[in-house]
């Protein structure tokens, strides 16, 4: 099979040096980019998609360009050109998964997406199978390889400062952290699962989303006092025809297997109804666990895998009033909060239970005044 990779940076290099030897019978015949590349041969390299497009010795493109623009239009033309695409953009999936799926059906092509929940952790893949003959109940867990490594070096004694600059430097944060420390790409991935999972369209915009951009050492030592681990967690659950879905920093007990998973590892986890809870860790993030999923993808494609199929013309509303569960919540703007709080912990306070519904609304409210107000969900 013969691929083109649109965008060489870390991920798109890493996919081509891991087919560079050609001994799983995949070969990087074109590679996009604007910028000057080295090591590639001659005539490899363009910076007109139309070169792609118009080869029909491409069976396949791999696009790690990100972000929307212009890596939704390159899918669409590759998608309608008849070419395979393989991808980890996980915004270009969110926000338009249905019109993709439904491009790539009408071309006879397929649409796969692996790397885009997970990095190196075969989630999807997984998630997709047991789904054949099971129903999926939940989804939840640790899909961020940035906030996850933040968390982990403050719990051995880090500043959010110091642990975010090593995640930079071993290449498991991008320069612009923002969509990370504030859970949109929790929130994306989350929509990404639970569309998969429930075999409908769910908008990532409908899950309320908590991030840890403001959380403290002296946080994670109030929690470390009680035993306690903070995670940045997605939650999805069957509701009836709806869906429970939320993003929250969440303080896990030490026994748990979220909390103790390390680094920029991510821990995902399915219930079914048959195969009970089945549990996927692995690295979150980095070159090539990322590489590597696309490559397997690619390698799906080739042998005749069957694609990625939603009902695209279903939808579930997010509904989040039956969750409900106690909260740590550090604010200097309280008042929202009034008769709701149980217990103080060192800087913050415990809440009585609070449905997830009603608490995000008061997040909300009170960062329009403190903008350093930190929140964590304490499951039940």
């Amino acid at each position: 099979m013969n691929i083109a990779i649109l965008g060489y940076g870390t991920v798109g290099g890493g996919v081509h040096a891991i087919l560079r030897d050609g001994n799983l019978d995949i070969h990087v015949k074109r590679v996009l980019d604007i910028r000057p590349v080295g090591g590639l041969a001659a005539g490899m390299l363009t910076d007109n998609i139309g070169d792609i497009i118009a080869d029909p010795a491409i069976d396949c493109v791999v696009e790690t360009i990100g972000g929307i623009h212009p890596a939704l239009t390159y899918v669409v033309a590759a998608l309608r050109a008849g070419k395979h695409v393989v991808t980890s953009n996980k915004e270009l999936i969110c926000k338009s998964l249905a019109p993709i799926l439904l491009g790539a059906q009408a071309h006879q092509a397929q649409i796969r997406f692996s790397a885009s929940v997970g990095g190196g952790i075969p989630w999807i893949h997984n998630l997709l199978r047991q789904k054949r003959g099971d129903q999926i109940l939940s989804v939840q867990g640790i899909v961020n390889g940035t906030t996850n490594f933040i968390l982990d070096a403050m719990q051995y004694g880090s500043s959010f400062e110091d642990a975010l600059t090593s995640a930079r430097t071993l290449g498991y944060a991008e320069a612009d952290v923002s969509d990370d420390l504030h859970g949109i790409d929790t929130q994306r991935k989350c929509a990404i699962s639970a569309s998969l999972a429930f075999d409908a369209l769910i908008e990532a915009t409908n899950i309320p989303t908590l991030g840890i951009a403001a959380v403290s050492s002296r946080d994670i030592g109030a929690f470390a006092e009680k035993g306690l681990t903070c995670r940045l967690m997605m939650m999805a659950e069957r509701s009836g025809q709806n869906v429970c879905a939320y993003v929250e920093p969440m303080l896990l007990t030490r026994d748990s297997l979220a909390a103790h998973t390390p680094a920029n590892y991510n821990c995902i986890t399915l219930c079914a109804e048959h195969a009970g809870r089945l549990s996927f860790v692995g690295q979150g993030a980095g070159r090539f666990p990322t590489a590597e999923n696309i490559v397997q993808d690619l390698l799906d494609i080739s042998v005749h895998e069957s694609g990625v199929t939603v009902e695209s013309d279903k939808a579930m509303m997010v509904d989040n009033t039956l969750e409900a569960h106690a909260y740590y919540v550090r604010a200097t703007y309280l008042s929202p909060l009034q008769g709701m709080l149980s217990a103080p912990l060192r800087d913050g306070f415990l809440t009585r239970p609070m449905c997830v519904s009603a608490m995000h609304a008061l997040a909300k409210e009170i960062r329009e005044r403190d903008a350093g107000a930190f929140f964590a969900g304490i499951p039940l």
